[in-house]
C-alpha cells in the first residue's frame, strides 16, 4: 500500500493538474461513500430501494438525452473545438423532453430535478476538464457534493426520503450558471455536429451501454423483485464503490501516460494486489459492519460479501480500460460494455428470479468476471499480433 501511495504521490507531484482532478474525485467518492451508508442507516431496506429506483431512472434518462457528451467535450474542448453549446443546446431540450415523459410514467416531480441536474453536471465538468481549468474542477466538484449531501440531509429530516432526492437535485444551480456561461460566450453551430457526427455517436454508444449496466439493472429488479431486495442490492454496490474508488483515482492519473504508450504495469499491478487485500477483508469484515449499521440488512450479508469480492475482477478491467481508451481503440470498448451489460441484465433476470438477493450478487459478479476475462483477451490478442507483424 505505501509504494502505491509513494507511486501517486510521485505522477501526481509531477503534474499538479492530475493532483487537483484526484482529490476532488477522491474527497467526492469519499463523502458520497459515507453519505449512503449514512442514509441506510436512517431507512428501511424497500426506502433505501426506492431512492435508487429514482435516481437511476434520472441517470438512464439523463444519458439517454445527452449526445455522448462527457467524452466528446472533453476531446473537442481541448482541440479548441467551440462545439459546447450546440451539445448543450440538443441534450437540454431531449432532456427536457425525457423528464416530461418520465414524471408522466412515475408521476414523481422531484425526478425531473434530478435528470437536469445530472445532464448540466455531465456538460459542465467535461468542458472544465478539456480547457484544464483543473483548480475550478477540484471546487465545484468538492463545493458541489458538500452542497448535495448536506441539502439532501437536511431535506431528509425535514420531508422525508424524497427530500434526498431533491437535496441531491440542488447541484443543478451551480452546474447550471455554468452552463448559461458557456451559452454565452459560445455561439450554437450545427455545421459543427455534422463535422463531428461519427465521434460523438461513438462516444453515444458508449456512454449508453455504459448506462445500461450502471442504471438499468436497478430499474429491473424493482418489477421482479421489489424494492427492497434492491434496497439490499444498492447497499451492496455501496461497498463495491468504496473498493473501487483507488484502482478510480489510479485510472485517472495513468490514462496520460496510457495515451503516450506509458503503460506503468508495476503501479497498475499493486493497484490490483491491494484492491485484492480489501476486496477479502471487506468480505470478512461485512459480517460485523452491517448488524451495526442496519439489522434490517442482516439476511443480505452474504449477496453484499459477493458484491464487494467483485470489485477485484473490476479493478483488473479498468487497469486494461486504461489502457484501451488511452490507445483509442474505442471498438473494443463498446463491445466489452455491450458484453458486460448483456450478461449482467441477463443473469439479474434469471438468477434473480431463482434466488433473489443471492442471484443478483453472483450476477453481479460474473458480469464483473466476464468482463475482465474479454479484456485480457483482447489484450492477449493484439499482444501476439503486434509480435507477428514484426516477425
Amino acid at each position: 500500500m505505501n509504494k502505491i501511495s509513494e507511486k501517486i504521490k510521485s505522477i501526481l507531484t509531477k503534474n499538479k493538474n492530475l493532483s487537483s482532478v484526484a482529490s476532488a474525485d477522491f474527497i467526492s467518492s469519499g463523502l458520497g461513500a459515507l453519505f449512503w451508508l449514512y442514509i441506510a442507516v436512517l431507512l428501511t431496506p424497500e426506502e433505501y430501494g426506492e431512492i435508487s429506483y429514482i435516481i437511476s431512472i434520472a441517470a438512464f434518462a439523463s444519458t439517454l438525452s445527452m449526445l455522448g457528451a462527457y467524452n466528446s467535450i472533453v476531446v473537442l474542448t481541448a482541440k479548441n473545438v467551440k462545439i459546447q453549446s450546440t451539445i448543450n443546446l440538443i441534450s437540454s431540450s431531449v432532456g427536457l423532453i425525457a423528464a416530461i415523459v418520465v414524471f408522466l410514467i412515475i408521476e414523481k416531480s422531484e425526478i425531473g430535478l434530478l435528470i437536469f441536474a445530472y445532464i448540466f453536471t455531465n456538460l459542465a465538468i467535461p468542458y472544465l476538464l478539456g480547457k484544464k481549468e483543473f483548480n475550478n474542477y477540484f471546487k465545484i466538484i468538492v463545493v458541489s457534493k458538500i452542497v448535495a449531501v448536506g441539502s439532501s440531509i437536511i431535506l431528509f429530516y425535514l420531508i422525508g426520503h424524497i427530500g434526498i432526492i431533491i437535496g441531491l437535485s440542488t447541484p443543478l444551480a451551480i452546474f447550471g450558471f455554468k452552463i448559461f456561461q458557456i451559452f454565452r460566450n459560445i455561439k450554437v453551430d450545427f455545421d459543427l455536429l455534422k463535422k463531428h457526427s461519427k465521434f460523438i455517436v461513438t462516444n453515444y454508444i458508449l456512454n449508453v451501454t455504459e448506462s445500461i449496466s450502471g442504471s438499468l439493472d436497478k430499474i429491473i429488479i424493482v418489477p421482479i423483485l421489489g424494492f427492497a431486495v434492491l434496497g439490499s442490492y444498492q447497499l451492496g454496490l455501496q461497498f463495491f464503490g468504496i473498493l473501487v474508488i483507488i484502482p478510480g483515482i489510479v485510472y485517472k492519473i495513468t490514462l496520460p501516460d496510457d495515451s503516450q504508450g506509458i503503460l506503468n504495469k508495476t503501479l497498475k499491478i499493486r493497484t490490483i494486489i491491494v484492491t485484492f487485500g480489501f476486496g477479502v477483508l471487506s468480505f470478512i469484515l461485512i459480517p460485523v459492519i452491517i448488524p451495526i449499521l442496519n439489522s434490517a440488512y442482516n439476511e443480505s450479508i452474504l449477496p453484499i460479501q459477493i458484491i464487494a469480492l467483485s470489485s477485484i475482477p473490476a479493478s483488473i478491467a479498468l487497469m486494461y480500460w486504461s489502457q484501451f481508451i488511452g490507445s483509442e481503440k474505442n471498438r473494443i470498448l463498446i463491445v466489452g460494455s455491450v458484453i458486460y451489460a448483456s450478461s449482467l441484465i441477463s443473469l439479474i433476470i434469471i438468477l434473480g428470479g431463482y434466488f433473489d438477493s443471492l442471484g443478483l450478487s453472483i450476477g453481479f459478479f460474473v458480469s464483473q468476471t466476464i468482463s475482465m476475462i474479454y479484456f485480457i483477451c483482447v489484450n492477449y490478442f493484439l499482444k501476439n499480433r503486434g509480435v507477428k507483424d514484426k516477425q
